[in-house]
This record gives structure tokens, sequence and C-alpha cells, in this order.
């Protein structure tokens, strides 16, 4: 990071997007300020503080459950509205990603703002169907998976909204790691709606292969008006490993992560089923 020498509370989601507009590249917007220490840039010299701007509550609306961007994943995991929502994997899984001290760090905001290719969480809330709220001078609601393909540059990120049409629906979570701190080498998230033992919507999403998150809807249409069998999860596991897109790193081969897809289709076939150990 270049040398700070200007850091400026904004005293309003505005204030904040018009100060950033008036300063250009040198500024960045602080939220937890993980992200911001990775990726160290040396042309920001002024740090816009987003912490009186409101962005810190999760809170019950309309159409859904808010999460404020400067919620951090220790708050999702204590939070009673979310421990209620699909079976409550997000928060479930909140308290599992990274370290404690960490989780007291890493915000919502940063995590979708830097959307890294290994990110935990943000895979999570696309398969949950959440939308994005973010303000670049007029307010703007999109689903998350569009917003991290297509950024807005200097747009500050209010939060995400998952939706109620969702919240009685399962969310699942599978992540490989070496520990459980590390980050994944593979993930895969899923909501699955079920109407006696059929499957009526199912949500697909795979991260860290190297590539960012990414939904296959044809892997959720296999499970649809399907019953949820050994066999079922075995032939989709099969399409899986031929449709996700995986690559090599220094960190697996594409020959080992598609192995990892198939686990991660077997391990859901176990959870629906009940047969998980």
């Amino acid at each position: 990071m270049g040398r700070i020498v200007e850091y400026y509370r904004a005293g309003s989601i505005e204030d904040a997007v018009t100060t950033a507009r008036r300063l250009g590249p040198s500024a960045a917007y602080v939220g937890g300020g993980v992200e911001l220490v990775l990726r160290r840039n040396p042309e920001i010299s002024t740090l816009i503080d987003l912490s009186q701007c409101g962005l810190g509550e999760i809170l019950e609306v309309q159409d859904g459950i808010f999460i404020g961007s400067q919620v951090t994943l220790a708050a999702m995991s204590r939070s009673a509205l979310l421990r209620r929502y699909a079976g409550g994997s997000l928060a479930l899984w909140s308290g599992r990603i990274a370290q404690n001290n960490l989780r007291n760090m890493i915000t919502v905001g940063g995590s979708i703002g830097r959307n890294q290719p290994w990110n935990d969480l943000v895979p999570h809330l696309i398969a949950l169907g959440a939308e994005v709220r973010f303000f670049d001078g007029a307010e703007h609601q999109t689903p998350l998976v569009s917003y991290v393909g297509a950024k807005c540059a200097g747009a500050v990120i209010e939060g995400v909204v998952l939706p109620s049409g969702n919240a009685n629906a399962r969310g699942y979570m599978w992540r490989f790691t070496r520990t459980q701190q590390d980050i994944s080498v593979l993930h895969c998230s899923a909501l699955i709606e079920t109407v006696g033992d059929h499957v009526t919507k199912a949500n697909i999403v795979f991260a860290g292969r190297p590539g960012h998150a990414a939904p296959y809807p044809q892997l959720g249409q296999e499970l649809v008006d399907r019953g949820y069998s050994q066999g079922v999860f075995e032939d989709l596991a099969r399409s899986a490993q031929q449709i996700v897109e995986v690559g090599t790193d220094h960190r697996a081969t594409a020959e080992y992560r598609r192995e990892l897809v198939r686990a991660a289709i077997i391990s859901l076939g176990a959870w629906m089923t009940g047969d998980a150990q």
C-alpha cells in the first residue's frame, strides 16, 4: 500500500461516493480492512471509512433479510435471523470460515468487492439467491451473480438481500481445504427446495476452480422433479465432472479438482438422504 496521508470518516453513503469521485484512484473505501491490506495498491493515499454509514446491521425487510456490507462473518454466525434462514447454512458456515480473529474483520462488502476466486462467502450467497444493493449516485439492486461479473467502480456496496422466497429451502456448503482455516481448493454451495421426496428447486454453485464463483443451472435442473436417491446423485456427479470448469494452479491440478467435483455432489446426496456422517 502507498503512504496514507488522509483518513476520511464519511458521514453517509452519499458523502463517501462524492469523496471517492473527487479523489479518484488515490482513494479506497475501508470496511474491515482485510482485502485492502491484501491488495496493497501503491496508488492509494486516502482511506474513506464507511463505519458511520449505517451498514452494520442484519435486518428483516419486506423482501427478505438485509445484511449490511459492514457486517462481519462473526456477526452473521451469531444472528438469530440467519440461523432460521434456509436451514441456517449461512450462519453455520460464517462461524467456520477462516480463523477467529479474521472472522471479526472479514465483512460482506469486502468479500463481494474483492471476490477472490477462493472466497467461500460469495458462492454461498449466490446459491441462496442473494441480491446486492449498491449506491453510485443512485440506488440499485441486482442479483449478486450479475454484480460480481460486472462490478461498478466507485460504488458503495450497501449490503445483500436474501430473498424471502428461499427462506424455507435448505442451504448446503462443501469446501475442501487442507485445514479448517485454509482457503478452499474447491468449493460447492447449493440451495435445495423439496416437496415430499422430490426436488422442486436446486441452485448449485462451484468456486475455487481456481476461477471465480459460477452457478451451474443445468446441474440444478437435472435434480428437479426427481427423487433424491444414491443413483440420482451418481448420475449428477458424472454430469458435473463434465460440465464444471476446473483448472490447475500451484495448489491442485485440474484432474484432482475434477475428482473433488464428484465428491462434492456425492456429499450433497448423502446430506439430502440423511446418510452424511
